[in-house]
């Protein structure tokens, strides 16, 4: 899960990387009530949907939908040292707080020049909201994504929603939101989870062992996609072993200089995919300072 700010400290040198100046497209026409509409650039277009019915435990729902030109790809939350996550800035809003964007299943991308997590599909990006006042909302969103073909560049837009108070509901909005969540990887169970997450005594390597289901698709390998906070990062993990339905990775972790002490507890949201099954869990590891 992804809280964080769109000013970031990783911003100007992920722009250098980049190496092209921001564009700003701004949409036409909204599809639904609460649709921001489209937001365009190369590559790609993106827009904010928001359900404005309020759901059982008091909060809305939603989704960034980014709808990406063939050929074209996009980061996952954590993509590793080459990419830019998705950015959601929403302090300008009244009435309503954000409080967590969810990131479906990503895949490995190798573009030839380094490889990552992320989707080379369109994708909608599950956002959760809390209101903060009674009556009517104001929306106010910068969003800030990278999204990648021979080269990547980066896409920046506003989107802004009103949310009338006691909206009557919109079937077609409540349907696409609620599928956007149906597609986010499952909580673990005993078929399908992480068994170990521990970081060896350097605090430089980390070893992963998950369960398997007994039924696999043919020739179909298991994948791996660790995040854990900002400023740490992780190299694209190694299988080191697949066998009698636990598999097991090695995965090169750098933990940023005083960030931690010894025994510390660092949170990791750990993804395993396997075909068309996808399982998240949350873990903490223990980490030793670097000297």
């Amino acid at each position: 899960m992804l809280k964080r700010s769109f000013i970031s400290e990783k911003r100007p040198l992920l722009l250098g990387l980049f190496g092209q100046v921001i564009a700003l497209a701004l949409s036409l026409g909204p599809a639904w009530s609460l649709d921001s509409g489209w937001a365009e650039a190369e590559g790609g277009r993106m827009r904010l949907v928001i359900d404005p019915v309020t759901r059982d435990n008091g909060t809305l729902a939603g989704f960034l939908d980014i709808d990406l030109e063939p050929g074209w790809k996009t980061y996952w939350r954590d993509p590793g040292s080459a990419g830019i996550p998705p950015m959601l800035d929403f302090s300008q809003s009244q009435g309503i707080a954000f409080e967590v964007m969810h990131f479906p299943p990503p895949v490995r991308v190798d573009d030839g020049y380094a490889i990552w997590a992320g989707y080379t599909a369109p994708v909608q990006l599950p956002l959760i909201f809390k209101l903060t006042a009674s009556g009517e909302a104001h929306i106010r969103a910068q969003a800030f994504i990278g999204i990648c073909e021979k080269i990547c560049v980066p896409f920046q837009a506003e989107f802004i929603i009103e949310v009338p108070a006691d909206m009557a509901a919109d079937p077609s909005v409540s349907q696409a939101v609620d599928a956007a969540f149906a597609r986010l990887p499952a909580a673990a169970g005993t078929d399908f989870n992480i068994e170990k997450a521990v970081v060896d005594t350097t605090g430089k390597q980390l070893t992963i062992a998950a369960r398997l289901p007994a039924f696999r698709p043919s020739g179909v390998a298991p994948e791996l996609f660790v995040a854990g906070p900002e400023g740490f990062a992780f190299a694209p993990p190694k299988l080191t072993s697949d066998n009698d339905g636990l598999a097991e990775w090695s995965v090169r972790v750098e933990t940023p200089s005083g960030m931690v002490t010894e025994g510390d507890a660092v949170p990791l949201d750990i993804v395993v995919t396997l075909g068309q099954r996808a399982v998240e869990q949350s873990v903490s590891v223990s980490l030793v300072a670097k000297n």
